[in-house]
């Protein structure tokens, strides 16, 4: 009888079973990353719809919010947007004439 090569049975398994482990490692910080990448990418816009609305621009499928108070002679705007996701940005401005 000759001998045979390769691997046994168990060896096998247990590599199957590293591969498994890592592929479902590796595809859980895949997903985590997509998702903190739509979450990042959601306060950017927040961030932007708040610094647009200093400029006259609102958003209807977004909660905007304006206010403004004098401070020694100055304006302080304060813009702020909320999102349907709950992200929120707060910008405030200060102008002064002089």
């Amino acid at each position: 009888m000759t001998s045979q090569q390769g691997f046994s049975l168990p060896e096998t398994l247990v590599a199957l079973l590293l591969f498994t482990l890592s592929f479902t490692a590796l595809l859980n910080y895949q997903l985590m990353l997509a998702k903190n990448a739509q979450q990042q990418l959601q306060q950017r816009e927040a961030w932007r719809r708040a610094w647009l609305q200093f400029e006259g621009y609102q958003s209807a499928d977004w909660q905007m919010s304006l206010s403004q108070r004098s401070e020694q002679g100055c304006i302080m705007l304060t813009s702020g947007a909320v999102s349907n996701e709950g992200k929120y940005a707060v910008l405030s401005r200060l102008h002064c004439e002089n």
